[in-house]
Order: C-alpha cells, then sequence, then structure tokens
C-alpha cells in the first residue's frame, strides 16, 4: 500500500464526517485511513464505523494523551509506504489531493511535504488575513534549516518516520512542528498544487487570546529550540464546541 492517512481524534464526531466524506469522493484509491481516538465519549466510534463501506478505514483507541501521541499510534499500524496526517476537522474539496500531493512530494525529492492552507469564506476576515500571513511565513521558513509546519496536514515517508521517533510526546503544544523542524535536513516543501481549509474553531472560540498565545509560542519555539518539552504553553486536545 502507498499511503495511510491518519486522523487523530478526541470527541469529533461532528467534524470527522466532513473529512471522511472528502476522502470518499478521493480519485486517488491506493490508500488507509487509521482514526486513532482517545476514547471519545460522543460517539465519534460510530460515525467511523458508518464509512466501513466506503473507505479501507480502521479505529483504533487508546488514552488521551494529546495528538501526537494519538498520530502515533495510528502510525504504528499504517501498512503506507507514505503518512498522511490531518486533523479531523479539516475539509478538502479537491478530488485530486491525495494524488497531487504525495506525487509533487515524490517528484520534488522530498521526504516531507504540506499542501496549501486556505479558510472558507465563512470565517471572519481578521482570522483569514492571519492565516494567510501565517502561511507565507512557513513558506519563508521552509527554505531555512528548521522548517515547520502544521498538524492538519504532514505527509511524510514511514521510514523517516519510523527512524526519527515520530512526534515527541513530551512536548504538549507544537510537537508537529518539531517534528518537521528535525525532519526537515531530508527534504520538505509546501505543494501549491492543491490545498486544504484549516477550520479555525478555536480562534473563534478563544478570539484574540488564541492568536496571541500562539506568537508567544512562536517566540518561546524561536528562543529556546532545544526546550520545548518545557515550554509554558499546553494544549487542551479535545477542548471544542461541537459543528452545528
Amino acid at each position: 500500500m502507498k499511503l495511510s492517512v491518519v486522523i487523530p481524534a478526541y470527541n469529533e464526531a461532528t467534524y470527522i464526517d466532513r473529512l471522511l466524506d472528502a476522502l470518499v469522493r478521493q480519485n486517488y484509491k491506493d490508500f488507509e485511513v487509521i482514526v486513532s481516538d482517545a476514547q471519545s465519549g460522543d460517539g465519534t466510534d460510530k460515525v467511523v464505523k458508518s464509512f466501513e463501506d466506503k473507505l479501507n478505514v480502521k479505529f483504533v483507541e487508546s488514552p488521551p494523551k494529546g495528538p501526537g501521541a494519538g498520530r502515533n499510534e495510528g502510525a504504528k499500524i499504517a501498512n503506507g509506504e507514505w503518512l498522511l496526517f490531518l486533523d479531523a476537522d479539516d475539509d478538502i474539496d479537491d478530488q485530486n489531493f491525495l494524488e497531487t500531493l504525495l506525487s509533487r512530494t515524490q517528484e520534488n525529492g522530498w521526504n516531507s511535504s504540506s499542501a496549501k492552507l486556505r479558510t472558507k469564506s465563512s470565517e471572519n476576515i481578521i482570522n483569514r488575513v492571519g492565516s494567510a500571513i501565517f502561511y507565507k511565513y512557513q513558506k519563508l521558513l521552509a527554505h531555512t534549516k528548521h522548517p515547520v509546519a502544521q498538524g492538519y496536514c504532514i505527509l511524510t515517508r514511514k521510514k523517516i518516520f519510523d527512524e526519527n521517533n515520530g512526534f515527541n510526546e513530551k512536548i504538549h503544544y507544537g510537537e508537529d512542528n518539531d517534528y518537521v523542524s528535525r525532519t526537515g535536513k531530508f527534504g520538505f516543501g509546501f505543494v501549491d498544487d492543491t490545498y486544504y481549509y484549516v477550520d479555525l474553531r478555536r480562534n473563534r472560540q478563544e478570539g484574540f487570546l488564541f492568536a496571541i498565545k500562539n506568537m508567544l509560542h512562536e517566540v518561546y519555539r524561536l528562543t529556546h529550540p532545544n526546550s520545548l518539552e518545557r515550554q509554558p504553553f499546553k494544549y487542551e486536545f479535545g477542548n471544542h464546541k461541537k459543528r452545528k
């Protein structure tokens, strides 16, 4: 098998169906889906199992230790040569998303990549502009020795993932950036030929405090690159409102 899509989840019953529907519609078919669930109590398991006749999907459970731990658990049972980590609240309307991301990554000789980050027009203008600036910032860092990318979308070769011990589970905020930064020397880039939509639910829920926390985290990451395990910022896995 060429590709394993790994989705960490914690109380994502009202979101994950949207992403799984998008994966059903993909033109590329040589992939499996692994939902790594942190013992959700909202019926996420039932939603995932309702897709078993449409997708090659597996459901695995482990205690809630954060998205990094969830991704690692999913990767343990993955059969693909490549791992694609997506967040449960992502949305994709490009039916060639998987094929384009995988093919462009291989054509460029990269061992890890991400796609273009977009936000929907329904998001407020401040959040949309902020996300666009953030994406351009990440693209600039992609040309340095220590690139970063968000866990919303990270494609990586499984061999590289295993040899570099996956996501550092001791980092509870920014473990995704840490993984890409550590493995960037093996080749990393952004594929602008395809895209995904990120759900800005935390921005809507926490407002400017969330933006400030992200900026402070980035300052800490740049000034304390070797002590991210001791950073003061935390990510509350599963702390989000249901999708209406």
